[in-house]
């Protein structure tokens, strides 16, 4: 009985531990996203992006994605992906209005995934 009892314990304190740190993890992946797109935001709303700052978003982006798939669902990295990608040839024609509601969707994602998938009682029921 203490056994079965200090097993249930010990399952609990893991599950709890381990969706803490994804949540964290996840959240602090996203909150640096998140800057990086906003300040990608302000240089094309000024007219002074450049296709290689879109390219540092990206690439940043591409080195978390891969940690991020045992976190989240594939679908929503891949709407990232295919937001980014928009908004990449966009900022490479240096069409700045086109580039700009791609860069909003995505500064969107980036705030909404991470409590998309976080443990609380709204997601559960």
């Amino acid at each position: 009985m203490i056994r079965t009892l200090a097993s249930i314990v010990i399952t609990l304190l893991l599950i709890f531990g381990l969706s803490w740190y994804e949540m964290r993890y996840v959240d602090r992946i996203f909150e640096h996203f998140n800057a990086m797109l906003l300040s990608l935001r302000q240089k094309t709303e000024s007219g002074t992006a450049l296709y290689e700052d879109g390219t540092a978003v990206q690439t940043y982006w591409d080195k978390q994605r891969h940690r991020m798939h045992i976190w989240l669902p594939h679908s929503s990295l891949l709407e990232v992906d295919y937001q980014m990608d928009e908004a990449l040839g966009f900022l490479y024609l240096k069409d700045y209005e086109g580039a700009l509601p791609k860069i909003d969707v995505l500064i969107g994602l980036s705030e909404n995934i991470p409590d998309s998938y976080s443990l609380n009682l709204g997601n559960i029921f």
